[in-house]
């Protein structure tokens, strides 16, 4: 082999390598994610409707690498913030197995700390089916449910909800 090819392979090798570090490093975290529900959560219970504009749009600030923080009623079965969903039902809302997983949103959002979702969606950019966790809780003084996801294969969602410290 050429010394010019080892230097290829080599310089290829290194920005895959580079690539997918960027990549993971773009990926939201489930802390993240916990501290940005958290927070918005905290925001709507003070502006409660008149905050909702807050999180429309994909330059909200609610949005972060990869992902973005939404919001929905249970009571009115409507989401209420959300970049595709926006003014539709949610609660009939399958997954790519069929579960009806807005229900199970709604219900774990009932806990004092919240909890973990996990259903199969399609993932931007790829094809085939993924395991997205989403976190949800209710915002205090409103109808309201707040939430975001991020797709991780190797999630455990028991794991996070007990890390949570509630019952689920």
């Amino acid at each position: 082999m050429k010394l010019t090819q080892v230097f290829a392979i080599a310089g290829f090798v290194l920005s895959f390598g580079f690539s997918q570090t960027v990549l993971a490093a773009d990926a939201a975290t489930a802390d993240e994610v916990v501290k940005k529900v958290s927070e918005a959560a905290e925001a709507l219970a003070k502006t409660k409707d008149a905050g909702l504009a807050d999180f429309k749009g994909e330059k909200s600030k609610w949005s972060w690498k990869d992902t973005y923080v939404f919001v929905f009623d249970c009571k009115a079965d409507k989401m209420l913030a959300h970049p595709t969903l926006e003014g539709k039902a949610v609660l009939a809302l399958k997954d790519k197995k069929g579960k009806e997983f807005f229900k199970d949103l709604c219900k774990s959002s009932e806990g004092a700390h919240g909890g973990w979702v996990g259903y199969m969606w399609t993932k931007p950019g790829a094809e085939g089916e993924f395991q997205k966790i989403t976190y949800v809780m209710s915002v205090k003084g409103t109808s309201y449910q707040v939430a975001a996801g991020i797709y991780d294969e190797k999630a455990n969602v028991d794991d996070l909800n007990k890390k949570l410290g509630g019952k689920h």
